[in-house]
């Protein structure tokens, strides 16, 4: 009789114990990033656009939360992706980078990405796509990351179709294996719902980052078609050519004004599939009430080329003036849209401000895991907002020390936005711009002589951040002179 109540004391304690284990478990949410590339904040119907199509897109926003003033950490794709990773302005990173005397990677292997946090958390971690950030050696797979599929050292694919040509000078971790048809937004989502279905089980990370819809701008012809006959039908010129009419001087860059080019539709209709198709993986596999879905870009679409550049531009980020490369909203604002079961409202807008460093506190509390305030110095998380509360962040920061004017047509800059105000410190030209983002949103109406101890506040704020953080004028200023093929004139004319 003794022996039947010890062995049923310990059996209990061994059913409570796996119970307790498998509650755990379930408490620890999946989380998918779906980051997409050179992606604006006017691209998705749900944010405005009448030309795209992005139902997919949209349902996550039904289902979830969209945020209205979401921004990246810079708008280029490097350093974009440093903040992203590691919760600091890539201006920190490039500072520490300097005085550590180690370049070996955009991203320095010391960093600890949201990947290492979470797998030190107990999370199987994936990441499937443009990485960008290190060539050998310092991929996704040093960084926390046990899975890697398809993750490139280049910012572009060489084409998006059969057999996905690289880059000379980069590589590809575990590339995809591909015949001919075969489109690479397909085969990338093909390895995301494999992935999900295999672990399941588990609480994981997959990062989706997608090479679309940066350039090259290429998509299946027949659903090229289809934007072209919509174009047709709505009586608009059919774009995506280097003399579009609709093109605009704006400064030091012409800037395209019409969503009018078929084939970046078309890149954006397979985009949004995607989504669609690891939704339906998600759910499949019985795990859509614990799966967290993020959706977000790394900056504004390629909208603007230099004055003597003849590309055509892919996109229109209007109201929002410029972009990709611009320190004007529509090179900084992204969309953000999180969908999260039983923790989001469905159908609901925050206009709570986030910065591309946040999403990595974010996360790890989402997780439940500890906090490493130590690395994402520059990352607040979002979390109260996603719970319904409304709050003005503390002053977002950007250090524009590059600059491409002969490419996207985009000068040097410093930044600051506090509330509805954003400050600009356009460092060769030398001057200073303010601009209420509440009543104008298309940053025409410098505000700095009606507003001078604002403007002055604000200006003494930025300054000061730059020192705080490290000065990178010079280094830019070097960096933009071999660009340009100059070495004693002035890079900008001034």
């Amino acid at each position: 009789m003794r022996k039947r109540l010890i062995l049923s004391v310990t059996l209990f304690f061994a059913i409570a114990v796996q119970a307790i284990a498998t509650v755990e478990g379930a408490e620890k949410p999946n989380i998918i990033l779906f980051f997409v590339d050179d992606f604006g904040a006017r691209d998705l119907s749900c944010y405005g656009s009448s030309f795209y199509d992005t139902p997919n897109m949209d349902r996550l926003a039904a289902e979830g939360m969209r945020f209205s003033d979401a921004y990246s950490a810079y708008p280029r794709c490097v350093p974009s992706r440093q903040g992203l990773l590691s919760g600091k302005y890539p201006c920190r990173i490039e500072n520490e980078s300097i005085q550590s005397g180690r370049h070996e990677h955009h991203l320095p292997l010391g960093d600890v990405t949201f990947g290492e946090a979470l797998k030190d958390f107990g999370y199987q971690t994936c990441y499937i796509g443009k990485w960008h950030l290190g060539h050998e050696g310092g991929d996704p797979g040093k960084q926390g990351f046990d899975t890697i599929v398809h993750s490139g050292s280049a910012g572009a694919t060489g084409s998006f179709f059969h057999p996905f040509s690289v880059e000379k000078g980069h590589s590809v971790e575990n590339p995809i294996d591909s015949s001919d048809g075969d489109y690479l937004v397909d085969r990338m989502t093909d390895k995301a719902v494999e992935y999900v279905q295999a672990n399941k089980g588990d609480p994981f990370l997959m990062v989706m980052a997608h090479y679309a819809v940066h350039t090259p701008i290429e998509a299946p012809d027949d659903v090229t078609q289809k934007y072209s006959k919509k174009l047709r039908k709505a009586g608009v010129a059919v774009g995506g050519k280097r003399d579009d009419a609709d093109f605009v001087i704006d400064r030091q860059g012409m800037t395209k004004t019409i969503q009018n080019n078929p084939t970046y539709a078309a890149m954006i209709e397979k985009t949004d599939d995607s989504l669609g198709r690891i939704m339906r993986a998600v759910t499949v596999a019985g795990i859509e009430d614990n799966t967290i879905i993020i959706l977000t870009s790394d900056h504004g679409g390629l909208s603007t080329r230099g004055l003597e550049n003849r590309r055509g531009v892919a996109t229109t980020n209007a109201p929002l003036r410029q972009g990709k490369g611009s320190i004007f909203e529509g090179g900084t604002r992204v969309p953000l849209i999180v969908k999260w079961p039983g923790n989001v409202a469905v159908g609901t807008t925050s206009s709570v401000q986030v910065t591309g460093t946040d999403h990595y506190p974010t996360m790890l509390e989402m997780a439940g895991a500890p906090l490493r305030p130590e690395q994402h110095v520059d990352g607040r998380s979002y979390l109260r907002a996603l719970h319904g509360e409304t709050y003005q962040r503390d002053a977002m920061f950007w250090y524009k020390w590059q600059a491409r004017p002969d490419s996207t047509g985009d000068t040097r800059a410093l930044s600051l936005v506090e509330g509805n105000f954003k400050l600009i410190h356009w460092i060769d030209e030398d001057f200073t711009e303010l601009f209420d983002l509440s009543s104008d949103i298309g940053e025409q109406t410098n505000l700095a002589g009606n507003m001078p101890e604002r403007a002055d506040a604000m200006l003494k704020r930025l300054l000061a951040t730059e020192q705080s953080i490290g000065d990178l004028r010079e280094k830019g200023r070097k960096e933009l002179q071999r660009r340009l093929g100059k070495r004693k004139t002035d890079p900008v004319g001034n």
